[in-house]
């Protein structure tokens, strides 16, 4: 992928994290799972393998959306990286 594509993604990212019914859905599987985790009777180890499962899902979801916008922000680095790199030419067209 490139630096350009990192950096649009990164930009779909963030606006996936700002989106308020996103968060909301987000919050509300956690809590609902949470819910279920204290209502989960201690024997009951496929309940509960199931619930840190779930939060574990629930967890790399957000961790993947991070990492993009955390790629973003290295390939924002590295184009200006670049830019700098270019020689000077008063005459480039």
């Amino acid at each position: 992928m490139s630096l350009e594509q990192d950096q649009f993604r990164a930009e779909d990212a963030k606006q996936l994290l700002e989106n308020k019914m996103l968060r909301e859905a987000f919050d509300a599987v956690s809590g609902y799972i949470d819910q279920q985790a204290l209502a989960c009777e201690a024997d009951n180890k496929d309940r509960a393998q199931r619930i840190v499962i779930s939060k574990q899902l629930l967890a790399g979801i957000r961790r993947e959306i991070y990492r993009h916008i955390e790629s973003g922000q290295v390939a924002s680095i590295k184009i200006a990286e670049l830019e700098k790199k270019k020689p000077f030419s008063v005459f480039r067209r």
